[in-house]
Order: structure tokens, then sequence, then C-alpha cells
């Protein structure tokens, strides 16, 4: 003989089901999102270069902050019922925040910044 479920089991399995959905239609995609989000820092003699897949997103979309020696990219966006938000922290020793540029075309990232005190090589004409 089997007993009918349970109000309380009904209720564990509905339980079971919201967190299943949540977990399928908000937490992988985020964790998609990271996964994308390819960064790499080239370092050269007088500066760094970040570049990288940012799909999806816009300039509106991207934040970046640094705090010495730290710059941090935060790429957020909202869509439909979850909020999709991922971030990479990068090391970058004597950048120099204030002459930073970059662009986001097409789901291209990249990103320059000099370093302070750089030498750079001038060439001189003789008179």
């Amino acid at each position: 003989m089997t007993l009918p479920p349970s109000k309380g089991s009904r209720i564990l399995g509905s339980i079971a089901n919201v967190i299943q959905d949540a977990f399928m239609h908000h937490v992988v995609p985020v964790a998609r999102q990271i996964l994308e989000n390819q960064l790499h820092v080239t370092e050269y003699q007088n500066g760094f270069t970040i570049e990288g897949r940012m799909p999806n997103m816009t300039r509106d979309d991207i934040t970046l902050e640094y705090e010495a020696p730290y710059l941090m990219i935060t790429a957020a966006k909202h869509n439909g019922h979850y909020y999709e938000r991922s971030s990479r922290t990068f090391y970058l020793p004597n950048a120099d925040d204030t002459k930073m540029s970059g662009s986001l075309e097409q789901g291209l990232f990249y990103l320059t910044i000099p370093k302070r005190n750089a030498v750079t090589k001038r060439l001189y004409e003789d008179e």
C-alpha cells in the first residue's frame, strides 16, 4: 500500500523545482558570461593593454575602478528577470589612470593604460 504524497512533500518538491529553475535560468547564464569575459593584460615598457571579448555588453554596462595599483573591470547587465555581473581585477604597477583610453566595438574590448614616469624616446632634429 502506498500513501498519497503529504502536503509537506509537495511543498518540498515545489521548492526544489524553484531552486532548480533559478539555478538553470539565472546562475548558469551569469557563470557563462563570466567565462566569456576573457580579458588579457599585456605589459609593455611604457604601459599596459587589456583586451578581450565582452559579448552583448555596451559601454554603459562596463565600469572601471582604479585604486593603485589595482584596476577592476566590471561588466553588468540586467536581462529580463535576472542580473548578470562579472569582474576582473588586474595588478598594474605605476599605471597612470588619468590617461586611460579604450574602446568597445562589436563585443571586443580594448584598453590602454600608460605607466607613470614612463621613459619615452624623443627624436630631435639637428638644426
